[in-house]
C-alpha cells in the first residue's frame, strides 16, 4: 500500500511538497487565530477526519510558537481504514 502524506500548512506558508491537494476547511488556533489548511495526496474525505483532530490539537498545543508546516506520520488506524 502506498503511504499517505498529510500536512497542516499555515496560511502564510507553502506546503513541503508540490502536487498536494488543499482541503477547504480552515483550522484555527483558539488562542491567536493562526489559520492552517490540510494538504494531502488525494485521500478520501472520510480519512481526513482524524487528521483534522490531530491538527487542531497540535496547533493549539504549539501556541504561541506555531510551525509553518506540520507533517503527520501515518497512523495504523488510518492505514487500516483505507485498506478496508
Amino acid at each position: 500500500m502506498e503511504p499517505m502524506h498529510v500536512e497542516a500548512v499555515r496560511n502564510d506558508a507553502a506546503p513541503s511538497r508540490t502536487g498536494l491537494v488543499q482541503d477547504y476547511v480552515r483550522i484555527e488556533c483558539p488562542q491567536c487565530w493562526a489559520a492552517y489548511y490540510l494538504y494531502h495526496d488525494g485521500m478520501e474525505v472520510k480519512l481526513l477526519r482524524g487528521y483534522f483532530l490531530r491538527a487542531s490539537w497540535q496547533i493549539s498545543g504549539e501556541h504561541p510558537n506555531h510551525n509553518p508546516v506540520i507533517v503527520f506520520e501515518n497512523s495504523s488506524a488510518v492505514t487500516q481504514e483505507k485498506a478496508s
